[in-house]
């Protein structure tokens, strides 16, 4: 997780008490400030001419980001979502911000940013459950918080979304993957993540006995080299009696309801049960 001071280096926005621990008195301060390098940005709090302008902006106008906003700085896999989301005090949230909260008396926390976890279960009273799982299953992937924390997270959600939430894994190394496995799993189709397979490699999924899916993230697999080595893996998968399936990321989340149909026709025809079979 990130620590309260390392967050704020990332976005470049400091208390009045962050600077005097890193030993900035207000002398220091003020010449700082007249040379350009600290900005007054909001009461209490300064600004570096690098800070992010997202955070800045919620900061003037009394609020501070959380959710989706919040997430990418922390350097999840974050799903689109409008506008800029931010937790404030009761009436004190422009109305050109998505408001969570609101807070009556005191900020639940100091930092210009919401925490990682704050900003989790911003997320997941916010968002559909599908998004809040892919962000929450990033933590997991990415290993910034124990799974140990990601419980004690849900345990404070209601019931109602938490039942939508669950179950969660750390297995998903993309958005993508934990919105394709939340398909698989909703239908009741038997899947493993992250399978190696002899001679093939790892793959993402194995659906069923014979059936892999491989999930291409907007990120990755469009170098050359990548594009030739996963088509050798693909080829070499079919040779030892797999059928591969390779999903973009427009097919997972541009098409996703056209995508979904062709899956389900797949799972239809119950192939993917059957053992696989080396070709002579």
């Amino acid at each position: 997780m990130v620590e309260p001071s390392r967050l704020a280096t990332m976005v470049g926005l400091y208390s009045i008490p962050e600077l005097e621990a890193r030993g900035v008195d207000r002398s220091r301060r003020d010449q700082l400030v007249r040379q350009g390098r600290l900005v007054p940005a909001a009461r209490g709090w300064f600004a570096t001419a690098e800070a992010d302008r997202s955070a800045l902006g919620a900061i003037r106008s009394g609020v501070r980001l959380t959710c989706v906003s919040a997430a990418r700085l922390h350097g999840l896999w974050t799903p689109t979502a409008p506008g800029t989301h931010v937790y404030g005090r009761r009436g004190l949230v422009p109305p050109s911000f998505v408001p969570h909260g609101p807070y009556r008396d005191r900020w639940p926390e100091t930092t210009p940013v919401a925490s990682l976890p704050l900003c989790l279960e911003h997320a997941a009273r916010c968002l559909p459950a599908e998004l809040a799982a892919t962000m929450i299953e990033s933590t997991l992937t990415k290993r910034l918080l124990h799974p140990a924390q990601v419980d004690q997270l849900t345990l404070q959600l209601p019931a109602r979304i938490r039942a939508r939430l669950l179950p969660l894994s750390g297995l998903s190394e993309s958005g993508s993957e934990t919105r394709v496995a939340r398909w698989l799993r909703a239908r009741c189709v038997p899947f493993a993540q992250q399978v190696q397979i002899d001679g093939v490699g790892r793959v993402d999924f194995l659906v069923g006995r014979s059936w892999v899916i491989e999930v291409d993230s907007r990120a990755h697999h469009t170098l050359v080299a990548d594009y030739e080595r996963d088509r050798r893996r693909d080829l070499a998968a079919r040779l030892r009696g797999y059928t591969v399936t390779r999903l973009s990321f427009t097919q997972v989340w541009d098409s996703w309801p056209a995508t979904q149909a062709d899956l389900a026709a797949l799972v239809a025809t119950r192939r993917h049960l059957r053992p696989p079979r080396r070709a002579n």
